[in-house]
């Protein structure tokens, strides 16, 4: 039964009253505290406007889509994916496919746990989650058991989340919405560096395809570009730096 502080993070509650994680060590030298995995003002609200809207519009408009997760976290993204299918009446037949990414094994395996229900989970890792998924179900009629029973349709055995994302992966599969929620290039510089997402984006996504991320690096527009996608420049959250929305039609 690890705490969050034993495997090198310590819960934030954000603006909004949800749940994130901050990282102990640190990686910034020209800051006082580890990097977080959301916005102070609220780690619901960021994910519901960063990848709420190509995850809806992924589903309206393509038929038997394949979702990828680029940073698992707490799992905000994919409880949102479930969110948004459930509310359009859609089920995991409709689904084919959602692939998740989290470099940090315990973070995968917290995650898969708590799907399961499992009782060997620190009392205070089991609560970060049941808030996260009460923040993502607010004002809807869903419940957390039918976000699980959806999730575990993709995730059944530990090894279905996948490990770190590297520049050696071969995919076999073409993705329909990518949702790159990776950490700064500080935290994953390879995830960010220009020759890796010009290879990532040339292989993984689909003709019709949507990429979401709270980033906006120069060299991410430009990979995407060269890529065949259009480049929206959104508002970041609450202040943030501006965030990138893609799309190849």
């Amino acid at each position: 039964m690890k705490s969050w502080q034993e495997i090198g993070f310590e819960i934030e509650i954000t603006g909004d009253g949800s749940p994130s994680l901050r990282m102990l060590e640190l990686v910034n030298p020209d800051k006082p505290f580890g990097e977080s995995m959301h916005h102070s003002g609220g780690a619901c609200a960021e994910t519901n406007l960063i990848y709420g809207e190509p995850i809806k519009e992924t589903l309206a408009q393509v038929q038997a889509p394949h979702f990828m997760i680029v940073g698992l976290g707490l799992g905000y993204i994919e409880m949102v994916i479930a969110r948004e299918a459930l509310l359009a009446g859609l089920g995991p037949a409709d689904l084919p496919m959602i692939t998740s990414f989290e470099s940090v094994p315990e973070l995968r395996q917290f995650f898969m746990q708590w799907l399961r229900g499992s009782s060997e989970m620190h009392p205070e890792v089991t609560a970060t989650y049941d808030q996260v998924v009460q923040s993502i179900l607010n004002e809807t009629s869903l419940d957390a058991p039918q976000i699980k029973n959806f999730l575990l349709n993709y995730f059944t055995k530990d090894s279905d989340i996948q490990g770190a994302l590297s520049a050696e992966r071969v995919f076999q599969e073409k993705y329909h919405c990518i949702l790159y929620d990776a950490f700064s290039s500080k935290t994953t510089p390879t995830l960010w560096n220009e020759e890796f997402l010009n290879s990532f984006l040339k292989n993984v996504p689909a003709s019709i395809c949507s990429f979401s991320t709270y980033a906006c690096r120069a060299s991410l527009k430009r990979a995407l570009k060269e890529q065949g996608f259009e480049v929206i420049i959104r508002e970041g959250f609450q202040g943030k730096r501006n965030s990138t929305l893609a799309k190849k039609m």
